[in-house]
């Protein structure tokens, strides 16, 4: 008889333990987070990327009264932190700070270990960052010039990138390419050895994030012949586009977006999502972002899984036409 009883109230209690899931989860979820969150940069520490995810991740550790530890794990572009995030538990304990780089991937690439589609749930985009195009030679003073004298002698010119496939080569290839112009691709190891090569006279154009070229260009150790934008910058007043100078198509702006792993929850994502706007909205938090040369993404919040998509199409569209691609 004990035992009929005892196996009843097992029954019922697991009855109601299952009864009680959704609503114990619910709540789990509403008190998210309650332990410290990570945010991955899949670059090294030091860069624009790497001080952008510590501004977001000091901002929302004050909102969250939990810390968010930025963790570098780089390496294959970019590829390596990703895919651990790709790879984690869907719980918004382990999130992404990506680049413009993950749409431009698969259409450089035959192999990447996840699908940015399938794999993440896009969360928001955080940062716009431009491009300049930039020189060292004095006798290059403007984007005509250029084209004028690279047409005469295909080959004589040189440019140098972050490495095959990055931004700054897609830019220059796509450029070159609309304006029938045969430069020397000369590929560095990131933006501090081109930036120190440029500087030293041993390549004179290049594509160059703002971040990273500001201080230069403020000096006038380089001169800057466009902003990779569809309007001038305050920062650059006096820096046309490309559009206003004749060449169109070089308006792509490249950005910064934070990401989780595909499952998760919708009102931790939304959480997550209102956390991220409120960070952004700070005048504190645009300062600091403004400071480093990049641009946040303030104002209406896009959805940042459609921009996704369209930007997709657009990389790949412009990767195909100016025939990028990396050997693996």
């Amino acid at each position: 008889m004990y035992k009929h009883i005892n196996k009843k109230i097992f029954t019922i209690g697991i009855s109601i333990l299952v009864a009680l899931l959704p609503e114990l989860g619910m709540a789990a979820e509403s008190d998210y987070p309650v332990k410290p969150v990570k945010l991955v940069m899949p670059f090294p520490a030091g860069g624009a990327g790497d001080i952008l995810a510590r501004i977001m991740a000091e901002g929302l550790s004050k909102e969250w009264q939990q810390p968010v530890i930025v963790e570098n794990k780089p390496g294959a572009s970019g590829m390596i932190g990703n895919e651990f995030v790709a790879k984690s538990t869907p719980d918004g304990y382990t999130l992404l700070m990506a680049i413009t780089q993950t749409v431009q991937a698969p259409a450089l690439l035959k192999k990447i270990p996840y699908d940015i589609t399938k794999d993440f749930t896009p969360l928001r985009r955080v940062a716009d960052a431009l491009f300049l195009f930039v020189t060292t030679d004095p006798e290059i003073d403007s984007l005509q010039k250029y084209v004028e004298l690279a047409k005469k002698a295909p080959g004589k010119y040189s440019y140098g990138t972050y490495g095959a496939g990055t931004s700054a080569h897609i830019y220059a290839e796509m450029f070159n390419r609309m304006n029938g112009v045969k430069a020397v691709h000369i590929p560095y190891k990131g933006a501090a050895p081109l930036l120190q090569d440029m500087l030293g006279g041993h390549v004179t154009l290049s594509f160059v994030d703002m971040s990273t070229a500001l201080p230069h260009v403020r000096s006038g150790k380089v001169q800057t012949y466009a902003v990779v934008s569809d309007k001038r910058v305050s920062v650059l007043p006096n820096v046309p586009t490309f559009t206003e100078q004749g060449f169109v198509g070089m308006d792509l702006v490249g950005w910064y977006g934070m990401f989780a792993p595909a499952g998760l929850p919708a009102d931790i994502a939304q959480k997550i999502r209102a956390s991220i706007d409120k960070v952004l909205n700070s005048s504190e938090t645009q300062k600091k972002i403004s400071e480093i040369g990049l641009f946040p993404a303030v104002g209406v919040p896009e959805d940042f899984g459609v921009r996704i998509q369209t930007d997709l199409k657009k990389w790949k569209s412009l990767i195909d036409g100016a025939g990028i691609k990396i050997e693996e």
